[in-house]
């Protein structure tokens, strides 16, 4: 039964993405595939759709010097790396005008827009992300003077395993990176998704329910890393419940920023409820020193377009502010 229920997730999410790669308005049913079934994909299949990579006009773009001119003829040497989260592509930053557009205009940074297999373990996809930055470094049309990591919910955990693996690798545009922005990241972990593995690790205590606890066991790998903020393979190789704290990068500036439906600060329901999938951080909860911002009367996937979440980005990126305070309440 749990065989059968794997193959036939398998197929759905192959139909899934071979819609979304034929239809672009259907592009959100890769990000499903993908963050829902990444492990359960055909290999075949997997080989084409779940390589990570940078998108311009809705399609991949080679990583060589020609083809990166030819998608980025404004290229600066600031650029912007914009990660989106679980069950997402790069489309899901495109409603109105993005926050890479007005960076350019305001900052005059060059937007890059990363798209990834969200399925996959997050360490996977940060380890993935530091090749990928040293390839577009090395081809980048023109000198990079300025790196920017802006990751939307687990989009801010890959870019935090990103950092960490680059510097356990010595990677060379480490020194280049500056700051770091996570929209709505579950830090210390998403408070459904440890809900479901507890419940599932309860069910399989039993030969009765055994057989739920398999089938809940089909949830990606990148799912069950949310339960805890996994950003590191050794957390999910010992199973690791606290926060990895990373030991390099405190060079570069981070900016962590929740939101919650409630429109004051600190309130029982805005900590119960968050923004819908992701409670609200607090100083107690860091894993590494960041500025903080709060913004109110908003949910998890209205920061990826609000006017005011770009404001707090514009503020954020342009001042040279100390870390470790609240930088904005907005309501």
């Amino acid at each position: 039964m749990i065989k059968t229920a794997t193959s036939a997730l398998g197929d759905l999410a192959s139909g899934l993405t071979a819609l979304a790669l034929e239809s672009p308005p259907a592009h959100c049913a890769t990000g499903i595939a993908h963050g829902m079934f990444g492990a359960h994909l055909p290999t075949a299949k997997r080989a084409t759709t779940a390589e990570m990579t940078v998108r311009s006009a809705r399609r991949p773009v080679g990583l060589d010097h020609r083809s990166l001119s030819t998608a980025f003829p404004d290229a600066t040497g600031r650029l912007v790396v914009f990660l989106h989260g679980l069950v997402e592509t790069e489309r899901c930053w495109f409603r109105g005008r993005n926050f890479g557009t007005r960076l350019a205009e305001d900052l005059g940074t060059s937007a890059v827009y990363v798209r990834y297999n969200s399925g996959r373990h997050v360490s996977d996809n940060g380890g993935d992300l530091v090749t990928l930055l040293t390839r577009l470094v090395a081809s980048w049309p023109v000198p990079i003077t300025d790196i920017v990591l802006i990751g939307h919910s687990m989009g801010g955990l890959v870019a935090r395993s990103a950092l960490d693996q680059a510097h356990e690798r010595n990677a060379p545009w480490l020194p280049l990176a500056s700051r770091l922005v996570c929209l709505g990241t579950p830090h210390t972990g998403a408070p459904l998704e440890r809900r479901v593995a507890q419940l599932a690790e309860l069910l399989s205590k039993s030969s009765l329910t055994a057989p739920l606890a398999r089938l809940l066991a089909i949830r990606s790998d990148g799912i069950q890393d949310l339960a805890h903020g996994y950003i590191h393979r050794t957390q999910w190789d010992t199973g690791a419940n606290s926060p990895w704290r990373p030991e390099g990068g405190a060079g570069i500036r981070r900016l962590f920023v929740s939101a919650t439906l409630s429109r004051t600060e600190g309130s029982t329901w805005g900590r119960l409820v968050g923004d819908l999938l992701v409670s609200p951080i607090t100083d107690d909860d860091l894993p590494e020193a960041a500025d903080i911002a709060w913004l109110g009367g908003l949910h998890h996937f209205s920061l990826l377009h609000d006017d005011a979440v770009y404001q707090t980005l514009l503020e954020w990126l342009g001042t040279n502010s100390r870390q470790g305070r609240e930088v904005a309440v907005a309501g």
